[in-house]
């Protein structure tokens, strides 16, 4: 009993070792795709359309993306009472699609940072490493 689980919990490690969050291209349908999703929510607290800049990762069946938001001139649009345009969004695969889980518009600290505990998402997704 105890090898076995000495094998199982070596497994998990290993694997949680050397998994690693990837970037989503620019370009790639599945960006694209996530962004559709979670336009509307964003537009509707930035007032107006917004274009996303910043890093898509994606970790399995999640997907985090952190970086700001801007207008069709590549301005940044600053909502909130901190005027900032730094933006967060989290995805996750739900029975077979992709959902936004949450998002936070407007931030100017580490909103993010209970996601992992709130949501179950990746810590090396939302905290890489390297």
């Amino acid at each position: 009993m105890m090898k076995t689980l000495l094998v199982v919990l070596s497994l998990c490690f290993a694997t949680s070792a050397f998994a690693a969050p990837k970037e989503v291209p620019k370009g790639a349908e599945l960006r694209a795709a996530l962004f559709d999703l979670a336009r509307s929510n964003v537009e509707h607290e930035a007032g107006q359309p917004v274009k996303f800049a910043g890093s898509l990762q994606r970790l399995g069946d999640w997907a985090f993306f952190n970086g700001t938001i801007v207008n069709a001139q590549g301005n940044q649009i600053r909502v909130g009472p901190g005027e900032s345009a730094d933006t967060a969004i989290l995805w996750k695969i739900v029975e077979g699609e992709w959902q936004m889980i949450t998002h936070a518009v407007g931030i100017t600290d580490v909103a993010y940072a209970s996601w992992p505990d709130q949501y179950g998402a990746p810590t090396e997704l939302i905290f890489p490493r390297g």
